[in-house]
């Protein structure tokens, strides 16, 4: 019974930190969330250029690329490719 009492507090104080960050900081979500959709678009023009050029180079669009994409923006779309190449080649 204490635990489960100590897990909503936990999760009532990530909530509100949360919702904190987002209200203040709203800015970084919509940076967050274009880097992401532009990052896909990219990923899924790319792929269909190198189809084009018969080459297996393709990426998925997963959430862990999205992930990286909207953290680190151009430099992880460019490690995306970069994993993938790697893998390709060796």
């Amino acid at each position: 019974m204490e635990s489960q009492i100590f897990v909503v507090i936990i999760i009532i104080c990530i909530a509100l930190i949360a919702f904190g960050l987002i209200k203040h900081r709203f800015d970084l979500l919509v940076n967050f969330g274009l880097r992401i959709f532009s990052g896909l678009l990219g990923i899924y023009l790319l792929n269909s250029l190198l189809s084009n050029f018969h080459l297996a180079l393709g990426v998925g669009t997963n959430g862990l690329t999205a992930l990286v994409i909207g953290l680190l923006g151009l430099p992880g779309f460019l490690l995306v490719y970069g994993v993938a190449a790697f893998y390709y080649f060796t």
